[in-house]
């Protein structure tokens, strides 16, 4: 179980990488802003859902293994801000950016207001620390799994 834990871990750090730094670039090189946009935002949204999946399974295969010390080891506490930040990037985020587009409005901007490149800006950012902190999470567990 493990072993497949850190392939699906390894696989979706490959597609989050890849839609982000490789594929989003090279659409909005060669499209139209909104076109580019667009195709960009289908798969971040796929590559959010599998990663909630992949993530939900390491924190559960995870736990198994660390039963009593679970919540206060490195890899359980990173492995659940994960899952958080990118819950957070796209059911809260994600909705907000998706609101500009369209010129809808949302609970969330409506609350806090701000400019669509400040949210563009934000998730960026909790793109880029999802992308370094799974990529900690990787070597840390897969380390772990030679000991």
């Amino acid at each position: 179980m493990k072993k497949w834990i850190a392939v699906l871990i390894g696989a979706w750090l490959g597609l989050q990488l890849s839609a982000g730094y490789l594929f989003a670039p090279l659409l909005f090189q060669h499209l139209d802003k909104m076109q580019a946009g667009n195709i960009a935002g289908i798969s971040f949204n796929i590559t959010s859902y599998i990663g909630i999946v992949v993530w939900l399974l390491a924190y559960i295969a995870n736990r198994k293994n660390t039963r009593h010390n679970y919540g206060r080891s490195f890899s359980g506490k990173a492995i659940m801000l994960l899952l958080l930040l990118i819950i957070a990037n796209q059911f809260l985020v994600t909705p907000v950016i998706e609101a500009y587009k369209t010129n809808t409005s949302n609970w969330l901007l409506s609350l806090v207001g701000g400019s669509f490149g400040l949210w563009h800006g934000t998730s960026s950012i909790i793109y880029m620390a999802c992308s370094l902190l799974a990529l900690i999470l990787v070597f840390r567990l897969t380390a772990l799994e030679e000991r």
